[in-house]
């Protein structure tokens, strides 16, 4: 998904009750780059940061998020990966 853009996210953001600041869609769009991380391997852990840790999320879970991104929408699943952001 290479269309999420500050617009894209301002406008889910406001349909769900999500903050629409830039600092925010900014940590949502690295969020976006660990689902895809999730979503490319079937396997139950992955490496971040050096470190070997178990998926927040299964691949098809990880999956769904990012279709339903992809359309606009908010998918609370979304939350699990904000730990891993910084």
């Amino acid at each position: 998904m290479d269309n999420f853009t500050y617009d894209s996210y301002i406008i889910m953001a406001s349909k769900n009750k999500l903050r629409g600041d830039y600092q925010s869609y900014l940590r949502h769009k690295e969020g976006l780059s660990f689902l895809k991380q999730l979503a490319s391997t079937p396997k139950d852990t992955f490496k971040h940061n050096g470190e070997v840790i178990k998926k927040p999320l299964k691949q098809h879970e990880a999956k769904k998020v990012i279709d339903k991104l992809s359309l606009g929408k908010y998918d609370e699943n979304f939350k699990k990966v904000f730990h891993l952001v910084k």
